[in-house]
């Protein structure tokens, strides 16, 4: 009976891993439906195998830096037949997109927006010719600044900030969704023109998509108070980076130089630029003082 009783307990030891080490043996973690399972990343990357999620857009819960080692060109190059399409925004007007054809790897976003009464083509031809096939150039439309105006004429405007802000989220889900390969969402670069550049100012610090750098170009340079060394500092604290202040103006340029004090004391690298000429322009003497100036915006960026 004794020997039985010892048996036993020996056996009841070794079934709960109790035995050996005194270590016990974690159960197996069971996945949730429609929870996917944990990803393993590649060799020599820290990226994991499948593509960047389009959803939830939050700076906090972003994958691996900017800089990281990008994963080996496998997918079908980028195919459409043209580099400009429109992308269908739910509960916003249809967005512009120049697409980086040919991609073979997933590319980062350029969010462009335009000035008031403007439209989003020409915010999307002057920054794919700034960045070519290098990323995607999402530009946004905002609302109709007459409705009574035919779309092929019409200009547009962005209602408010806050707008603004929402519009992009619902933009760059919208083109993780239908570019889901090739689509990194990780630190978009923030370009804005005037309007564009002023509201981008006020929704930098705070805006989920986690910007990293921003062209401001005629706006946000500090005419209405936009930037203080508080929000340079939240912004910083978000991901943000380096920050060009583009004025083709002289009145611009003043503000710009007084506001990059305040960036830079926030911990901002920050860069004016004066395009002589250029006036409340994009064009001409600006956009080769922003493709002079882009290699230091993206630096340490090795997707571009």
């Amino acid at each position: 009976m004794a020997a039985r009783l010892v048996l036993a307990v020996l056996g009841a030891a070794l079934l709960c891993g109790c035995g050996g080490s005194g270590k016990r043996t974690a159960p197996a973690r069971a996945i949730e439906p429609g929870v996917p399972a944990p990803t393993v990343p590649r060799p020599g990357t820290t990226e994991a195998a499948q593509p960047v999620q389009p959803a939830p857009i939050d700076a906090a819960e972003r994958p691996a830096p900017a800089d990281a080692p990008s994963r080996a060109p496998d997918l079908a190059p980028l195919a459409a037949p043209s580099a400009l399409v429109d992308l269908d925004v739910p509960g916003h007007l249809p967005a512009l997109v120049a697409l980086p054809l040919g991609a073979r790897t997933p590319r980062p976003i350029v969010v462009a927006t335009h000035g008031a009464e403007g439209r989003p083509e020409g915010q999307c031809q002057l920054w794919q010719a700034l960045v070519g096939d290098r990323a995607f150039v999402l530009c946004l439309r905002g609302i109709a600044a007459n409705r009574f105006e035919p779309p092929e004429s019409a200009g547009y405007y962005y209602p408010g900030h806050p707008a603004l802000g929402q519009e992009i989220e619902a933009a760059l889900r919208a083109l993780a969704a239908r570019y889901p390969e090739h689509v990194d969402l990780r630190d978009p670069l923030y370009a804005g023109f005037s309007q564009g550049a002023s509201m981008g100012a006020l929704l930098l610090p705070n805006h989920p998509a986690g910007f990293a750098r921003a062209a401001l170009i005629e706006g946000g340079y500090g005419m209405f108070g936009e930037w203080n060394v508080a929000t340079a500092r939240r912004f910083h604290e978000h991901g943000g980076e380096r920050v060009v202040l583009a004025c083709g103006r002289v009145r611009c340029l003043e503000q710009a130089r007084q506001t990059a004090r305040h960036l830079e004391r926030g911990g901002l690298r920050v860069r004016v630029l004066y395009a002589r000429g250029a006036g409340h322009g994009y064009r001409g003497p600006m956009e080769q003082e922003l493709r002079a100036s882009l290699g230091w915006l993206v630096e340490g960026d090795g997707r571009f």
